[in-house]
């Protein structure tokens, strides 16, 4: 764990697009009640190997195996964010998203830098809705601290430092944002969108709208992404990111390959060292599987994606299916999921086989048996996989995203 007190600044104004961002190290003190696990982290791609084939053997909860109790974890984090406001707004009390990011990525996936940001969910959000945006890097990932893979780095210790980040921005001490907001939403992706969805089942009263994107609450594929992802250690992977090389080294990787261009604004950090027990699939072809639908995305993002993907804690496996509790809070609900999408909808969220079931997605409104039917919507996106905002129709997704928190919130 890096518990750091200091607060880092910088700033980053509008370089591409006209919305107005910043760039802050934020530290948060938070606690969790974190499950302790009895087994040993993976320190080999054959352990990685094993601990998927165990997580996704038929029958068997992997996690209830390996539990061996609960413990509190605490201490002082720093979590990496970006805060944008539109470049020009009337809007004298705005609204903020929070966005949490899914496995797999960082906060750049809500601000994709390629094509000229032209698949970026900030740029339409600020600059067309108006919306201010927090998006940051989840506990343990990007330039967040990082910490013990397995029983630290866990899903509710990161859903501890949403809910810390949500209270700040309501209360008006949100390190070097001067403004308080009385109304604050929360869209999520995937793993994101569960603990955005734990969050409001732990402080019902902590959002004024969600938004719950590439998610349902059925579970039965799930083992599909997990397998599918190949998974093995991050620094093995990718070691010039995830081990221990400077900026200049992986520059000269860049260069090597021909991906400066590519991959230009994102803000790929070098050197990152991730320690054994963080896993990243294993390249481009298992990417792929896991986020895209064929035929509906430029491969050249594809490409981007897998230069630029992030990894995930055996933890923050071993954990993500305790969020899926039953739901008091009572505000508005959206869940937006691509209509091929793989861990939620088994590549295909039509297929509920039930005539009265729309959509898989749409059995998510049992969860929230608090919120009116006009409150809650589930939405398909259509020609989407996993990750809506790679797909050449992702500014359709943030339209509906956007319009249903302006009608609702």
């Amino acid at each position: 764990m890096y518990a750091h007190k200091a607060l880092a600044l910088a700033i980053l104004v509008g370089s591409a697009v006209a919305k107005q961002c910043t760039n802050m190290t934020v530290p948060v003190d938070i606690s969790a009640r974190n499950g302790v696990f009895d087994i040993a982290i993976p320190q080999t791609n054959l352990d990685a190997t094993t601990f998927t084939q165990n997580v996704t053997r038929q029958g068997q909860n992997f996690s209830d195996v390996a539990l061996s109790g609960y413990a509190t974890t605490s201490g002082t984090y720093n979590i990496s964010a970006q805060f944008c406001v539109p470049s020009a707004s009337n809007v004298t009390n705005p609204t903020v998203q929070v966005l949490t990011h899914g496995v797999g990525f960082d906060k750049t996936y809500w601000d994709i830098s390629y094509n000229n940001f032209n698949y970026s969910y900030v740029d339409v959000t600020t600059d067309t809705y108006k919306y201010c945006t927090l998006s940051y890097d989840r506990l343990g990932i990007g330039n967040s601290s990082h910490g013990e893979p397995l029983n630290e780095i866990q899903a509710f210790l990161e859903v501890a430092a949403l809910a810390e980040l949500t209270t700040m921005l309501r209360n008006g001490t949100f390190p070097g944002i001067n403004q308080t907001f009385s109304k604050v939403t929360h869209v999520g992706h995937s793993f994101g969108s569960a603990q955005t969805y734990a969050l409001v089942s732990l402080y019902p009263t902590i959002s004024d709208g969600i938004v719950l994107t590439g998610f349902s609450t059925n579970s039965s594929f799930s083992g599909y992404f997990f397998a599918g992802g190949a998974f093995v250690q991050a620094n093995l992977n990718q070691p010039f990111r995830f081990g221990n090389a400077s900026t200049s080294t992986i520059e000269t990787v860049l260069d090597m390959y021909s991906l400066t261009d590519l991959v230009a604004g994102a803000g790929i950090s070098a050197g990152l060292d991730y320690p054994n027990g963080y896993l990243t699939n294993t390249d481009a072809t298992n990417n792929q599987y896991q986020f895209f639908f064929p035929g509906y995305f430029d491969p050249m993002l594809l490409l981007y994606s897998e230069v630029t993907k992030q990894p995930v804690t055996v933890g923050e496996l071993l954990t993500q299916g305790g969020l899926a509790m039953a739901n008091a809070y009572a505000g508005p609900v959206l869940v937006i999921t691509g209509s091929n999408d793989l861990p939620f909808c088994g590549g295909d969220c039509l297929a509920t086989g039930n005539a009265s079931l729309p959509s898989i997605p749409a059995a998510v409104a049992m969860n929230f048996p608090n919120v009116p039917s006009n409150n809650f919507e589930a939405y398909i996106q259509p020609n989407t996989g996993h990750g809506i905002n790679l797909h050449y129709n992702a500014t359709g997704a943030y339209d509906v995203i956007n319009n249903f928190l302006n009608a609702k919130v």
